[in-house]
């Protein structure tokens, strides 16, 4: 017998599928080794930065009320699903570091190892979403165009698709933040004005 990681029902999401179909290139290889390196120490750095987080929550509960259906793709730990308060809620991220985290502080919320830029991935879940959620995601991906287009299934009439994204005037002081231990260790991302990241949701 092998041991699978339990989750309380509802479940249509079947987390114990092989994580990925689609192999990881080798940048999303370093990204998932990153965070599943600092998974352990995922709360931690949350407290550090405590008023950042805080505010962030703050936002992104002013844009989605409590008690919808949820999907946030790149979900990390989970604390901001959490936060959200879905009725049903959903997270996606390719760390099973995270992941693992994700599931022992929320296991009310379904999960999936996955690469969200695996259309298979998205195949296994089960929509449609009241809000998708990509918070600190869109960075990553490698095809932003062909990623969005695939969430198609997954949305209805009055779904609400919201992209969070800082500055790339930020970048200089988060990296100075991370030289001096103050911000969790990232990898560089690519950037994307908001415009840009508009035309890719209209090609999508």
């Amino acid at each position: 017998m092998t041991d699978r990681p339990t989750v309380q029902p509802p479940q249509p999401v079947p987390h114990d599928m092989p994580p990925y179909d689609m192999p990881l290139s080798p940048r999303q290889g370093q990204i998932r080794a990153l965070y599943d390196r600092v998974a352990p120490q995922r709360q931690t750095w949350l407290r550090r930065n405590r008023y950042f987080y805080q505010s962030d929550h703050t936002y992104m509960r002013f844009l989605v009320p409590e008690g919808l259906s949820v999907l946030e793709l790149g979900c990390g730990d989970g604390q901001l699903l959490a936060a959200l308060k879905p009725k049903r809620g959903v997270g996606v991220d390719f760390s099973p570091g995270m992941i693992e985290q994700a599931r022992r502080q929320w296991p009310q919320f379904e999960y999936l190892v996955g690469n969200i830029e695996d259309p298979a991935i998205l195949d296994r879940i089960e929509g449609p979403f009241d809000v998708i959620v990509l918070s600190d995601t869109i960075g990553y991906l490698e095809d932003c165009e062909t990623t969005l287009a695939a969430l198609h299934r997954l949305v209805g009439p009055q779904t609400r698709l919201i992209v969070a994204y800082y500055s790339r005037l930020w970048e200089p002081l988060l990296r100075l933040g991370e030289r001096l231990g103050w911000k969790m260790p990232g990898l560089p991302q690519n950037w994307l004005a908001t415009a840009d990241t508009m035309n890719l949701l209209t090609l999508a």
